[in-house]
């Protein structure tokens, strides 16, 4: 905890905490209180109240005692002469004095005294807050929706109401300083608070100064405070850097930004055509979708669950009801695992079509300038999209800008539509009621599909395995292709195959290189991040050799093995560039060894050596004049090229010299010429920081130019991640490769549930068969049965069959399923008006519309929000239509 009032960055004189109001504690009286009284007590000879006749020889007497007394009191409260000295053209009407209409004397006007003008008062009223509290209240204004961090010295202070938030979240101390709170955090702490604090829901923006001490000196405004300006603004979702701190958590959940819109019918009561655009800053990825959506919004539940946004974007105006309490319901629904998700709502990032498209065409127009080769075919594309998804990616646009991302929407080879023909549909209730991700108890990872299924070794692997699970395939090609790789794998690992131990054994050392590449991207990767990425890349690259793949039969593995090998040169020169130890210590003066590409690092380093030779120099010089040839230069707490002398000697140096400091025993002196020298090699030392940050943005560029080539190689090494981990649970004892055959068929033999097994011991197997003869099961039983359980274990195992997965059982024939549709449990949601009752006819009515002859329908006590009799009728009538209707 750091308390320090004292790091203001204005010179004393300027500083006007004296005229602040006093805090409890410190409060004195004010001279004007005190004035009054005193000139009361001097200026009148009798109350105003009473008779206004005067004695004649009175006035010149109390004239002369009260100059006295009032040269006195000016004296001792430092009050103006000039401004309390009575006025020689109306002697009869001191200047301290009004007139007042005396209610005892019928209207009679009267004087009475006042406090005496002092120069404060007279001079212009001066602003209560200091030079830095005037800044960060200009800066303020303009972001209030920001909990504001600026740069002082050594530390980021927070102020005002600011201060008081971050002392709650960050449990550090704000105080009362001049006149506003602030609370203070050391400089190498400050991407830890900011995490922190984007993680909890809050706007963070950083206000850096814009100069440094050394240039400032010298520059025109070395007495007024140091220039500031807002240099980034950070939320939860498009917090892409770590300011140079490494991430703690192994985080796999995906990052996306959703911006979203709503057309309200006007025909059909309660129905909205809804879009949406979704991007993942991290990766770039970039998903659009447009539906139509009835009373209920189960629509934008499933896409909402599906995507999982860590911070949803709305236009100003609010939205249909039953819309907003969806998106309200699915961002609080996070806060029982202790996540936020963030929502905000833009005025003016809403636009028409027509502007829309013309903010777009100067963005991609911009980049097609700028050398982008592909840009014009990304333009082609985002202008293909539907109308209000255009408005959407605009209003996107907008938002990114003010975060310096908006580089994003030009990384994507193409913009992914949401609903692809070529991914099995899981809706919101699938999704819940089958535990894919998170479980049903208290909404943690632990105990759902993902939990089982989710051995990566690194963070990008981790998340595409959460889009296989969450998307299961429908060609049966593309499906087989990824089974046998997964088999491949096992025998090989079995087998002890070189390749695929040397695999795994890397997978565990990488970074998150997938975030890495966009933070190169975007120029917020700091060196040390740079060079451990490239360094990872650079042992993947090496690690196999140009005819790995032909060591694998399976296509998927051959196309991994056979892209890895691509960008081995690409990274054997970018980190040639770089210096190690100096990427390491994050040293970006030394990062560079070659100067060739930046001439001024090179001059301002030479510019460097010639000032401390001449230093040397004069070294030299001063041993003869002062006859001591072992005197030499030391460093004292920071301060360098200090000539230190026995304190016998102080008084026969030069009287030029600056005494800097003393003890006992020594003095220390700079000379007139080590302190020109000294600001001179600290004006370079700017400079040449300066250069070195231009060049290492200009680096991170030349690399960002390779993005493409770069992100396929990641995108393999994320794959064999996927596959290794596929291939790690089908190791496990009780697993088979399912069968996958033309027809609709379930055929599982001994199943289980994956996740009930893993948790609990004993757990009975269950067999199961449906096909084109027997399309319905009607299982009964006592409470406590089994029944529920053995109805999801056959919903996974269709989804883990489809992810490419092996399946907890002995043998299993299965068909290709285009969706999986759930009515499972009892509840209500008053939040949307929905009794239990309404909301399992709802639900029911749905599945029933959206479902196929190729859908998978899994109904558990249907009916039971109602009584016995209507109950047993609405199963019935259900499962009838399913049969005979939908069959």
């Amino acid at each position: 905890m750091i308390i320090d009032s004292d790091d203001e960055d204005h010179p004393a004189p300027e500083d006007d905490s004296s005229a602040t109001t006093p805090t409890s504690g410190s409060a004195r009286k004010k001279p004007s209180s005190t004035s009054t009284t005193l000139v009361d007590r001097f200026k009148f000879n009798r109350h105003p109240s009473s008779p206004s006749k005067r004695t004649p020889s009175a006035p010149l007497t109390q004239t002369k005692e009260q100059t006295r007394l009032r040269q006195s009191y000016i004296a001792k409260f430092a009050i103006s002469n000039n401004s309390t000295q009575d006025s020689a053209d109306s002697p009869s009407t001191p200047p301290d004095t009004e007139e007042y209409e005396d209610p005892s004397s019928h209207g009679t006007k009267r004087k009475r005294a006042t406090s005496p003008p002092t120069k404060r008062a007279s001079a212009k009223k001066k602003s209560p807050y200091t030079p830095l509290e005037q800044q960060f209240l200009e800066i303020k204004a303009q972001n209030q929706d920001c909990l504001l961090l600026v740069e002082v010295g050594y530390k980021f202070r927070f102020f005002g109401d600011d201060a008081k938030i971050a002392a709650k979240e960050l449990n550090i101390v704000a105080y009362m300083d001049h006149a506003m709170y602030t609370a203070g955090i050391p400089t190498h702490r400050l991407h830890v608070h900011v995490k922190k604090l984007v993680q909890l829901g809050y706007k963070v923006g950083i206000v850096r100064q814009m100069e440094t001490a050394a240039l400032k000196a010298v520059g025109d405004n070395k007495n007024a405070p140091f220039v500031r300006k807002l240099s980034k603004i950070y939320t939860k979702g498009t917090f892409v850097d770590d300011m140079g701190g490494e991430d703690d958590a192994f985080e796999v959940r995906s990052s996306y930004l959703l911006c979203l819109s709503e057309t309200v019918s006007k025909t059909d009561i309660g129905k909205s055509s809804i879009s949406l655009v979704a991007v993942q800053l991290s990766t770039g990825d970039v998903i659009f979708d447009e539906f139509e959506d009835g009373f209920m919004r189960n629509e934008l539940e499933t896409r909402l669950l599906h995507v999982q946004p860590t911070e949803i974007i709305l236009p100003g105006e609010r939205m249909s009801e039953m819309t907003e309490k969806i998106v309200k319901n699915f961002a609080e629904s996070f806060k029982a695992s202790g996540d936020t998700i963030r929502v905000e709502r833009l005025k003016d990032a809403f636009v028409d079509h027509g502007e829309a498209r013309r903010r777009l065409t100067t963005f991609y127009g911009k980049a097609s300038n700028e050398g982008d080769e592909t840009s014009a075919e990304r333009y082609s594309q985002a202008l293909s999209l539907p109308k209000s998804t255009i408005i959407n990616l605009s209003a996107l646009l907008t938002y990114l800008t003010q975060f310096q991302l908006e580089h994003v929407l030009r990384l994507t080879k193409f913009f992914s539509p949401f609903a692809s023909i070529g991914h099995m549909t899981l809706n919101a209730n699938t999704l819940t009621s089958l535990e894919i991700f998170r479980n049903g108890t208290d909404g943690e990872e632990r105990g759902s599909l993902v939990w089982v299924l989710d051995r990566t070794r690194t963070r990008f692997g981790g998340r595409l395995l959460r889009k296989w699970v969450g998307r299961p395939l429908v060609r049966v090609e593309e499906l087989k292709e990824r089974i046998q790789a997964i088999e491949e794998l096992i025998k090989k690992d079995q087998e002890g195959n070189v390749l695929v131990q040397r695999m795994k054994g890397l997978l565990g050392q990488l970074p998150d290189l997938e975030k890495s590449l966009c933070r190169i991207h975007y120029g917020r990767c700091a060196p040390s991040e740079l060079y451990n990425s490239l360094f990872a890349l650079e042992k993947i690259t090496t690690a196999f050799g140009i005819d790995a793949h032909e060591h694998f039969t399976s296509p998927v593995l051959k196309g991994i093995w056979k892209t890895l090998p691509n960008m081995r040169n690409d990274v054997g020169y970018f980190l040639g560039l770089m210096n190690e130890e100096a990427a390491r210590g994050n040293d970006k003066i030394e990062l560079f060894g070659d100067f060739g590409k930046w001439v001024e690092i090179g001059e301002y380093k030479e510019a460097i050596v010639t000032v401390e030779e001449e230093l040397q120099q004069h070294l030299k010089d001063v041993r003869k004049e002062v006859k001591r040839p072992s005197l030499t230069y030391c460093t004292v707490s920071g301060i360098e090229f200090l000539l230190e002398v026995p304190t016998a000697m102080a008084s026969k140096v030069p009287r030029e010299w600056l005494k800097v400091s003393a003890t006992k025993a020594m003095a220390r002196f700079h000379t007139p010429f080590v302190i020109e020298k000294i600001k001179e090699r600290d004006r370079y030392r700017e400079s040449l920081a300066a250069a070195c940050e231009v060049a290492y943005l200009e680096f991170l560029q030349e690399i960002a130019e390779k993005y493409e080539l770069f992100r396929n190689t990641i995108q393999a090494v994320a794959t064999a991640d996927c596959l290794l981990s596929l291939a790690t649970v089908a190791s496990q004892p009780g697993y088979c490769k399912p069968e996958f055959v033309e027809e609709s068929i379930v055929d599982v033999k001994e199943g289980r549930h994956p996740m009930v097994e893993q948790l609990m011991s004993g757990y009975v197997s269950n067999d199961v068969l449906l096909d084109e003869e027997r399309r319905c099961l009607l299982i009964t039983g006592p409470n406590m049965g089994g029944k529920s359980s053995y109805i999801r274990q056959v919903a996974l195992a269709v989804v883990m069959g489809q992810i490419g997965s092996y399946i907890p059982a002995n043998s299993a024939r299965l068909g290709i399923f285009d969706a999986i549709y759930t009515r499972m449990g009892a509840s209500d949601d008053i939040t949307r008006n929905q009794s239990t009752f309404m909301k399992e006819l709802q639900e029911t009515s749905d599945l029933i519309r959206q479902s196929t002859n190729r859908s998978l329908v899994i109904l558990d006590e249907l009916g039971r929000g109602t009584s016995t009799h209507d109950g047993t009728a609405i199963a019935y009538a259900t499962l009838k239509w399913l049969v005979e209707e939908k069959g």
